[in-house]
């Protein structure tokens, strides 16, 4: 029995156990990878070309990621890692393009940049050639595949979930950062003394950020990992009518 298992590390198998392991340690990235999969979403508005869309301060901008990474709730559409970002100050318009030019977010990014930038508040779509400043997490080759997730939110909680992400500026990015839960997490005006994360992944921070200020768990599958996808399926997000909740564009 041991030969032929042994026989099953190389090859075709060896090259997959290396791709799963590798989704770990690179983290949020922009490789195109083929989708696939199907959606656990309850109710999902979809943006029509033409239509009006506002992004609003606290909203959670979202795109999936590829089924086939361990733990991960499903979503279609998916690619490589997704990423996701909050909003910090939003916008209206009917391009797509020209909205996320005009909105404001903060993001952790796995990319070889400073450490002052590795989470970072920026235009939600912006060019430039230094990477820091770059930012097409969001771009127009996701069409289709992008959500924006909105909570039923006070406006103190809205600051306070932006506050305790623009606290985290200056952190790193790490695929192994891992979910904190503070004994605290009830008490919305305790978040000063619940910075214990050093280190952040995209979803993570979102995740982290909105259970720090709210004590909503809204990560769907509830593992070790809070997968963007984890994000888009949460149930969370099906509490305002009308699909006001999630919505893709």
């Amino acid at each position: 029995m041991n030969k032929p298992i042994k026989s099953l590390v190389h090859g075709k198998h060896k090259m997959l156990i290396l791709f799963v392991l590798s989704s770990y340690i690179f983290g949020c990235s922009e490789a195109p990878i083929p989708e696939g999969g199907k959606t656990n979403l309850l109710s999902t508005l979809i943006f029509e070309p033409g239509d009006t869309l506002e992004l609003k301060k606290g909203d959670i901008l979202v795109r999936p990621n590829l089924n086939i990474l361990p733990g991960t709730s499903p979503v279609n559409g998916g690619k490589n890692y997704g990423h996701a970002a909050i909003v910090v100050k939003g916008y209206k318009h009917w391009h797509p393009d020209s909205l996320l030019a005009g909105t404001i977010i903060i993001e952790s990014i796995a990319k070889d940049v400073p450490a002052e930038f590795q989470v970072r508040e920026i235009k939600a779509l912006v060019s430039s050639r230094m990477e820091s400043f770059d930012n097409h997490n969001f771009g127009n080759r996701y069409q289709g595949h992008r959500y924006r997730l909105r909570l039923p939110l006070s406006d103190e909680e809205t600051d306070s979930i932006i506050a305790f992400a623009r606290s985290q500026k200056g952190k790193l990015s790490s695929w192994n950062a891992s979910k904190y839960f503070p004994a605290k997490a009830e008490n919305k005006n305790a978040t000063s003394a619940l910075l214990k994360n050093e280190t952040w992944y995209c979803s993570l921070l979102v995740w982290q950020s909105v259970f720090n200020v709210t004590g909503l768990d809204i990560d769907h599958s509830g593992g070790y990992m809070a997968y963007p996808n984890d994000l888009i399926n949460s149930r969370h997000f099906d509490s305002l009518p009308d699909g006001e909740g999630r919505l893709r564009f």
